[in-house]
């Protein structure tokens, strides 16, 4: 059996992370992102009962959860 090598699956992961950040610190930012997908603009959909917000396209193609302090 081969040894499988993580480094390129943990650097992929990583990249993701990091964009996706990004893509939530524009937003909240009040800048226009658009989706990667659809490229409808995506927007911040405010915190529901459970104490999560989204942003999101219309589509659903984004969809990144938030979690907010009460």
């Amino acid at each position: 059996m081969s040894k499988l090598d993580f480094s390129i699956v943990n650097k992929e992961t990583s990249d993701s992370f990091h964009k996706q950040k990004s893509v939530i610190k524009r937003v909240l930012a009040g800048k226009k992102v658009a989706c990667e997908s659809c490229q409808q603009p995506l927007i911040l959909v405010p915190k529901n009962q459970e104490g999560h917000a989204y942003i999101n396209c219309k589509k659903g193609c984004t969809n990144i959860e938030l979690e907010v302090e009460m």
